[in-house]
């Protein structure tokens, strides 16, 4: 289980050209911007795990007894998300 605050961001890019083409072995175009998406994930005391993405205003709390039930089997691990 995530014992932290876990903060992460990654910088923008925009693709001028060859975004799909790439995959073919031809050229792109790509530049990256000044601009950076933040994610924060945080756990709660209560058993519940916080999503915050404040660039763009979202805020997100879910149970983690629930995600645990997710399938995630696409993911090619163990079904269960959380230890």
């Amino acid at each position: 289980m995530l014992s932290e605050v876990l903060l992460v961001s990654a910088p923008g890019k925009v693709i001028l050209h060859g975004e799909h083409a790439v995959v073919h072995g031809k050229v792109a175009l790509a530049v990256a911007l000044n601009l950076r998406t933040f994610l924060q994930l945080e756990p709660h005391s209560n058993g519940k795990v916080g999503l915050h993405l404040p660039n763009i205003g979202v805020k997100q709390v879910w149970d983690v007894a629930r995600l645990q039930l997710l399938d995630a089997s696409f993911l090619g691990g163990p079904r269960r998300i959380w230890n």
